[in-house]
């Protein structure tokens, strides 16, 4: 089926022979995202509490570059490519796709400047421990390196599934899976069903030598580099409706709107990973078995972003070719409709693991003191996932709208309420984990309510009966 008719699908049939056949994959997609990240902290919590310490400060870096890269810029680029086939101008879903490539180079350039200008210092600024700002540096020095290969992984998949291919991605995120897993188990020693780590990886003969935590991040960056060849190979080899001509290489018409459209949504990223560091800062002052544990449990929550984006990235391509095709009202209906399952699977998660955290927590460790800490986490935040699902899931079909203004003051009142309240209870001596496990559970009450209905009430308005 070509591009062409699949947008008049997108535009013409009932909701539930669209969606589902286009969120099924992207939802398997996310799935192995994730499974992705599990695996690279389970990886981890077997070389030692320090390490996972350390790495829950580079974590949230590595969400960053992902919901920027997936997530506002790819999301931009996404419901414009998707915008660009509703209206059937393949010509300009090229450019955007020459223009998503630029992006990735000046996005990676960005953030390696960045990390390592500051750094070291904000590690030495709050005072971080020795052994777990030595772990931290350690894996972020080296996955810095390879930020572009993330960059250029995920902006690409944004593309196709703007194009309304999320097959092509979900296989792609199966390949970054398996070659993480596999280049990992160079790492292992299997011995009586128990899988221990070796002291060192040594390739070469032993000219080249790595640690645990250096190998746990080149195999993650290996994994992304296997889902490029094949996603390129796709491109080169396979049935689509770009095509690339080498004499059209610099025309990047809407580059400048894709730059707004992306910065504009990674205000809603950087306030989101600004949270969690903030977070993680706070615990850490409680000592580092609280600083493991929250890295373990926060992970469950930044996890349920690729999940949310499953079913989002689905209706971006589904929203954005109705918006394309001038059809709002069909547009905002779905976006209800899918938005509604979002908020369904990951309330029932959220619920699920605030019953039984330690299933979450003992995956990765078996220190009593630091599931305790997780525990706590789950116990109070977890049941409040739902509202974050509903906020977060309307701020990646806006990107189909270009609406975003309204979830951006979401994400702001969000970390507003949560620093200048935590600062409050530390003013007053009352600080404690408990007491900011609830301010962020409120928090993300208070992010739900306020998006869905500023949309509802503001823009959308428009375009009800």
């Amino acid at each position: 089926m070509s591009k062409l008719n699949l947008s008049d699908s997108l535009t013409e049939l009932p909701f539930n022979k669209i969606f589902f056949k286009l969120a099924v994959p992207n939802v398997c997609a996310t799935f192995f995202a994730a499974t992705t990240v599990i695996f690279d902290l389970w990886y981890i919590g077997k070389i030692g509490i320090s390490e996972l310490a350390g790495v829950a400060y580079i974590f949230p870096i590595y969400m960053l570059t992902s919901m920027l890269s997936n997530g506002a810029f790819g999301g931009a680029i996404s419901g414009a490519t998707a915008r660009a086939f509703g209206s059937k101008n393949i010509k300009q879903a090229e450019c955007i796709f020459r223009s998503a490539i630029l992006i990735a180079f000046l996005g990676a350039i960005i953030m390696m400047l960045l990390f390592f200008s500051f750094s070291e210092k904000f590690l030495i600024y709050y005072k971080v421990d020795k052994q777990v700002s030595l772990a931290a540096i350690t894996y972020g020095n080296l996955l810095l390196k390879g930020i572009f290969l993330i960059w250029l992984f995920n902006i690409i998949i944004s593309v196709t599934r703007g194009s309304g291919n999320t097959t092509i991605p979900a296989i792609s995120w199966l390949i970054v899976l398996f070659f993480h897993i596999l280049f990992a188990t160079l790492n292992f020693n299997f011995d009586d069903r128990n899988i221990l780590l070796t002291n060192s990886v040594s390739l070469l003969n032993g000219t080249l030598l790595f640690t645990s935590l250096e190998w746990s991040a080149i195999s993650l960056l290996s994994g992304y580099l296997a889902g490029i060849i094949f996603i390129l190979g796709f491109y080169l080899f396979g049935n689509h409706s770009f095509s690339f001509k080498f004499h059209e290489i610099f025309k990047l018409r809407g580059f400048f709107n894709l730059i707004k459209s992306g910065s504009l949504a990674s205000c809603q990223s950087l306030m989101t990973i600004a949270l969690a560091l903030f977070c993680t800062t706070i615990i850490g002052m409680f000592g580092t078995n609280w600083t493991a544990g929250f890295g373990i449990a926060i992970r469950l929550e930044l996890l349920l972003i690729p999940i949310i984006f499953g079913i989002g990235g689905a209706l971006i391509a589904i929203v954005g070719a109705n918006v394309g095709a001038n059809k709002f009202q069909r547009a905002i209906h779905m976006t209800w409709k899918g938005t509604s399952f979002s908020v369904l699977i990951v309330g029932v998660i959220g619920l699920f693991f605030s019953i039984y955290p330690d299933l979450w927590s003992g995956l990765f460790t078996s220190d009593l003191q630091t599931k305790v800490t997780a525990k706590a986490y789950l116990n109070l935040v977890a049941p409040f996932y739902a509202f974050f699902a509903l906020g977060l899931g309307l701020y990646f079909v806006c990107q189909a709208f270009n609406t975003l203004f309204w979830p951006v003051v979401g994400t702001f009142l969000r970390l507003f309420y949560v620093v200048i309240l935590t600062l409050i209870f530390f003013y007053n001596n009352l600080a404690s984990p408990y007491l900011l496990f609830f301010t962020m559970s409120s928090g993300l009450m208070i992010y739900g309510l306020f998006i869905s209905l500023s949309l509802h009430f503001g823009p959308w308005k428009l375009y009800y009966k």
